[in-house]
């Protein structure tokens, strides 16, 4: 069983939305474990197609996690908006408007 104990930088799970966390906590951990435990063995036992397989399981993790990555302010404003709607006032993302010509 992988530990989720592994992360080592947990401030940079700050830049993940808090119901995303958990699941980039896990995805970390498993693309790390992949890489640094499974990868080496099958190199080393030139098994090039898991090689291949636990590269694309990895790639498709970091895709996810990329996906899920936001910067520290959108997910301060975020987490701003959901206390004031937990209050019963709705917030929504107001755009400036692009300047009309």
């Amino acid at each position: 069983m992988i530990k989720l104990t592994r992360v080592k930088n947990t401030s940079a799970l700050n830049e993940f939305l808090t119901p995303d966390r958990k699941i980039a906590r896990r995805k970390i951990v498993s693309a790390e474990f992949l890489m640094q435990e499974l990868l080496p063995e099958e190199i080393a036992d030139n098994n090039f197609e898991e090689c291949i397989s636990l590269c694309e399981s990895a790639i498709q993790m970091f895709r996810d996690l990329k996906r899920m990555h936001h910067p520290v302010e959108v997910v301060q404003m975020h987490e701003l908006a959901s206390q004031f709607l937990q209050k019963g006032i709705n917030v929504n993302v107001i755009r400036v408007p692009d300047h009309e010509s």
